[in-house]
């Protein structure tokens, strides 16, 4: 795990101590198993993989603020200001919160005044 995400021992410990992966103890050393780090991978953001697999994979029907953002071309602030009238669905994962990019599309195709024709809107799922 210290490997594939590239954290030090520090850091690595902090994870399995909040018991989010199933360990073992095998000739003294703590292994991972293989199956719940995938699983926690898919459900976080935080943490990368140092081979570029990109985390949230379980996540990708959602968007982050920044990326929300991006596509309307305005400042986070100004999503967050957007997030507060209820406008589309939003999710909190990990503390962070997520905008479901279907009920995001939905409005957007039902408002005039944040359209930003530079951006595509949504990445196909």
């Amino acid at each position: 795990m210290r490997r594939i995400l590239g954290l030090g021992k520090t850091e690595s410990y902090w994870l399995i101590k909040k018991g989010y992966f199933k360990t073992i103890m095998l000739f003294g050393k703590i292994r991972v198993m293989t199956d719940s780090f995938e699983e926690w991978y898919a459900n976080q953001f935080h943490y990368k993989k140092t081979d570029g697999t990109p985390p949230g994979q379980n996540w990708r029907h959602t968007m982050s603020i920044r990326e929300t953002s991006d596509i309307l071309g305005i400042a986070p602030t100004t999503v967050y200001s957007l997030i507060s009238k209820n406008l589309f669905t939003v999710l909190t994962i990990s503390g962070k919160k997520r905008i479901e990019k279907k009920s995001f599309e939905e409005w957007y195709a039902n408002q005039s005044k944040y359209h930003n024709d530079d951006k595509e809107v949504i990445d196909d799922v």
